[in-house]
């Protein structure tokens, strides 16, 4: 089963210019059987994902990109604590262990080796520093590319995989139209509800692939 773990839909993402309706069609397209409407900070209730659901035609997983004093941590699973409250790592930590929620490190360089951090001159650091990140150790999985990564992010996210293995995952981080899909997780096994996601993903049962390791091309690109 292909799903999706990371996309933001406008409005409810104000970073976003995808509407829902946008995203599915990109999933759709691209063969992905599931996505994850992961917004900033902000969770959909569940019966509004589910009548999302049910007028686009297609299984939406609920999910949310929290902002914590460690950088972002996409969440999948109820949250006790108000999200306008914000969450500390470990308090997040510790709530994952207790409720069976999963927690996934994205685009986990991007501070280090993205776009910004090269402009600024910055020079990506070794993997053994990367796998020191207080997160790596703490999430349930590591987001190994999106459509929101550099190349160099890609390889210094693989070989820091290879120094501390940890399961990974892959999620568009679609912001924009056409961007759903071209990264998706392999679950081993077909996940009805979110709570089942959750439990595939802390078992490691994922695999991170991108839109070119499923085609010779991309089937969306230059769309």
């Amino acid at each position: 089963m292909l799903v999706d773990l990371h996309a933001h839909s406008s409005p409810k993402s104000s970073c976003s210019k995808a509407s829902l309706r946008d995203l599915v069609e990109a999933a759709r397209r691209r063969g992905v059987d599931a996505l994850c409407l992961t917004e900033h900070d902000l969770a959909w209730p569940e019966d509004e994902l589910a009548a999302a659901s049910a007028d686009v035609g297609f299984p939406l997983f609920s999910g949310v990109e929290l902002t914590t004093d460690a950088g972002h941590v996409l969440a999948f699973g109820p949250l006790r604590r108000p999200l306008w409250l914000g969450y500390r790592l470990e308090e997040l930590a510790a709530e994952a262990e207790e409720t069976g929620i999963a927690l996934v490190l994205p685009h986990p360089v991007r501070r280090q080796a993205g776009e910004r951090a090269v402009r600024a001159g910055r020079v990506p650091p070794p993997p053994d520093d990367v796998v020191a990140l207080p997160a790596w150790s703490v999430v349930h999985a590591v987001e190994a590319g999106s459509t929101q990564t550099t190349p160099t992010e890609q390889a210094l996210t693989a070989a820091a995989l290879r120094v501390a293995p940890r399961p990974a995952v892959g999620g568009s981080d679609a912001h924009a139209p056409g961007r759903a899909g071209a990264w998706v997780t392999r679950f081993e096994r077909d996940v009805r509800t979110t709570a089942e996601l959750a439990e595939e993903i802390r078992a490691g049962k994922v695999t991170p692939v991108s839109a070119y390791d499923r085609a010779d091309h991309d089937p969306l690109e230059g769309t």
